[in-house]
């Protein structure tokens, strides 16, 4: 299988509302775009991440405070998305895949969140790949937000190499701990981002990660609610010079921040054809 789509109903019906009204109507799209052969791109119905697994990840006095959270169990299943991926992922059950989520987890550190994030899905399924044997990661955040959450997973730990993209100013390089954030401004248009990712990319050139994730944000578009101005000709041609930058590792794209239905109807089929090997189209 080239592509493993994780997905589950509830994302749509459950999720937080902001992000959870792209979520059925994109999922149409996908699936009638043809893509989804049932043989080289396939569907699976996401499960919530084991509570022991989320518990390893962040700290009992968070996991306390979300015990009566009214999003509690769409971000443990939103969570349980991402593990099933990279699972699927490391067992070369599937080449790349493509999360769907019903909260993010960018924002969410070990103690605490805010902005749409509960449980840190991308930390979650980093902790389960190390039970696996899996150690050294390559993260690149193209959500416009700064992805702060998983900076405090990960910001002293220099097996992962961590890539933030977003809309605020100034760059800070860390390359002795793999910490690299690149400030692009308000309103980025297509160009620039693309150069700077390109630039970002080369510098993990060297570095000898097993899988890569991508938090994937769409409210990176120019209708959408991010700090960018990206059009829809910016998704694929960044998917693919991730993927070529990726090459045989495996490859996870994570769905994060986006609240605008017609643009999640086109930008996520289209990051799914750049997987699956048919962009264009």
């Amino acid at each position: 299988m080239l592509v493993a789509i994780t997905y589950h109903e509830d994302f749509g019906k459950n999720g937080f509302s902001v992000l959870k009204e792209r979520v059925r109507p994109s999922f149409q799209k996908l699936m009638e775009s043809g893509l989804v052969d049932g043989i080289e791109v396939q569907v699976f119905r996401a499960k919530p991440a084991p509570l022991e697994l989320v518990e390893k990840a962040h700290t009992a006095a968070h996991m306390a405070n979300m015990q009566a959270d009214q999003y509690r169990e769409v971000a443990l299943l939103s969570a349980g998305s991402v593990v099933m991926a990279a699972e699927m992922v490391a067992t070369n059950q599937a080449r790349s895949a493509f999360a769907y989520t019903g909260t993010a987890g960018h924002h969410a550190s070990r103690g605490s969140c805010w902005g749409f994030c509960y449980f840190n899905d991308v930390a979650i399924s980093i902790e389960r790949l190390r039970e696996m044997g899996i150690e050294r990661f390559l993260i690149v955040d193209v959500d416009p937000h700064f992805g702060d959450g998983t900076r405090d997973f990960f910001k002293d730990d220099a097996n992962v190499f961590h890539i933030n993209l977003h809309s605020g100013t100034g760059e800070e390089h860390d390359p002795e701990r793999n910490n690299y954030d690149i400030g692009l401004t308000f309103g980025c248009n297509n160009e620039r981002f693309l150069d700077a990712l390109k630039s970002a990319l080369e510098l993990a050139r060297d570095f000898d990660f097993q899988i890569a994730f991508v938090i994937f944000g769409h409210d990176s578009h120019q209708d959408d609610y991010g700090g960018f101005n990206l059009t829809f000709e910016a998704y694929p041609r960044m998917a693919q010079m991730i993927k070529e930058a990726v090459g045989e590792k495996g490859l996870i794209f994570v769905l994060s921040g986006g609240s605008c239905v017609h643009v999640a109807e086109r930008a996520i089929p289209d990051v799914v054809r750049v997987l699956s090997g048919r962009w264009p189209s």
